[in-house]
């Protein structure tokens, strides 16, 4: 009788580890999924339903793109897995992206400051200059003339950057690049003197052509100093 008892619970138990629904193998025929994969979906946690549903998304998606679909006889439990596998792999790879993303914008950070020391850059006026055939200019003009200093101990022979224009809303209105290639000597200063042909279909430029005096402020944006002997310092791209 014990012996029977015995029996009959193993084979209970043997019945029940089969019926779990992580066991049930996911139906090749997508339309058989209503009937046959739904149910035995709807008995697991919220939290593994979820990981079958993403998984066959993706997978199905994954199809159209000429992905190898869903394994022959994979089951749902391996569904899970190979779901919760994906996403720890997508979530080392965002953390892979955002420390380098991180070091990329402190040695950016580290190079703008080292630049910044290396030279003060102001802009010392701008002014519109209306057509004028008779000197060769056929096209209205923004003129702009910009004070670098030299704060090494080395002599400069070309800074880069840009020149942006904030309005008194503190609002970013447009920039002017420029180039200067001449010799600045350490401690001296230098004016350069140029400027851009005026286009009224261009927002920044009639932003700041129409820019009153007073009413707003510039920042220095450096991109690049070179030195005398050859060695230059830029910002990384």
């Amino acid at each position: 009788m014990r012996l029977l008892a015995t029996t009959v619970i193993a084979a209970i138990l043997m019945l029940s580890g089969c019926s779990k629904p992580t066991d049930a193998v996911i139906p090749s025929d997508v339309d058989s999924w209503d009937e046959k994969l739904a149910p035995e979906i709807k008995k697991l946690s919220d939290a593994d339903r979820e990981k079958v549903a993403a998984y066959l998304m993706r997978v199905k998606m994954g199809e159209v793109f000429g992905g190898g679909g869903i394994p022959t006889g994979m089951t749902i439990g391996q569904a899970i897995e190979a779901q919760s596998k994906w996403e720890n792999e997508q979530a080392a790879k965002r953390a892979e992206e955002e420390a380098l993303k991180k070091k990329l914008e402190q040695e950016r950070a580290a190079a703008l400051e080292q630049l910044n020391k290396a030279v003060t850059v102001t802009l010392l006026a701008k002014r519109e200059l209306p057509k004028n055939y008779n000197i060769g200019r056929y096209s209205e003009y923004q003129e702009f003339r910009i004070g670098a200093q030299n704060n090494t101990e080395r002599p400069i022979v070309g800074v880069s950057g840009e020149i942006k224009f904030i309005d008194v809303f503190d609002k970013e209105i447009g920039a002017v690049n420029f180039r200067i290639s001449e010799s600045i000597e350490p401690g001296k200063t230098v004016v350069w003197t140029g400027g851009r042909d005026y286009n009224q279909f261009i927002d920044s430029h009639r932003a700041v052509w129409n820019l009153e005096d007073g009413k707003y402020t510039t920042k220095f944006v450096p991109e690049m100093i070179v030195f005398s002997d050859g060695e230059k310092l830029a910002v990384p791209e």
